[in-house]
């Protein structure tokens, strides 16, 4: 798959939208440095195991790797890094502290960090505070980019031919998976 078939798709995915940060990120090839390799570029340690966490909730390990076995929270350090201005990385720097305040995020249990996160998705997705939502959908963002533009999200999380050649008439119990309720 080429990049501007990944960028498309993700766009799709993300329901029509990706911020200008993230698509000249994709289309210029950003990479996720190795775990052995890497140190945070942008973020605290509190603040990237912060990231991590809240990563694992948004993607949960289930039959594949969850966000943090992909790099999500590596990819994010990264991009802010590397391709948004300095203003805006800040501002994500002051909502994930904020947030870590507000919450106590560090001593959440994950059933706990679930419930805040999902608190978050509604007041961010059916109108709340502009300034504070904005840099929440911005995080969801990148976790999701970064997870499906990994080697992990897209070797064994996505698959090109979920079903393989056409078949008609089989029964939903003999595919592999469910992709859509």
């Amino acid at each position: 798959m080429d990049r501007r078939t990944a960028v498309s798709r993700l766009g799709l995915l993300l329901g029509g939208t990706l911020s200008a940060s993230t698509v000249s990120a994709l289309l210029a090839g950003c990479t996720t440095p190795p775990a052995e390799d890497w140190s945070p570029q942008h973020f605290e340690a509190s603040q990237v195991d912060l990231l991590r966490r809240v990563s694992d909730v948004i993607i949960p390990e289930t039959d594949t790797p969850g966000a943090s076995a992909a790099g999500v929270h590596r990819f994010i350090d990264t991009m802010m890094a590397e391709y948004y201005s300095p203003d805006d990385a800040h501002l994500f720097r002051s909502m994930l502290d904020a947030w870590n305040m507000q919450a106590d995020m560090s001593s959440k249990n994950d059933e706990e960090l679930q419930s805040v996160i999902s608190r978050a998705d509604r007041r961010a997705f059916n109108g709340g505070d502009a300034g504070q939502d904005e840099h929440y959908r911005l995080l969801k963002e990148l976790i999701l980019v970064g997870y499906y533009t990994s080697e992990v999200g897209m070797t064994q999380e996505l698959r090109l031919k979920p079903f393989g050649p056409a078949q008609m008439d089989i029964a939903r119990s003999e595919v592999e998976r469910t992709w859509a309720d």
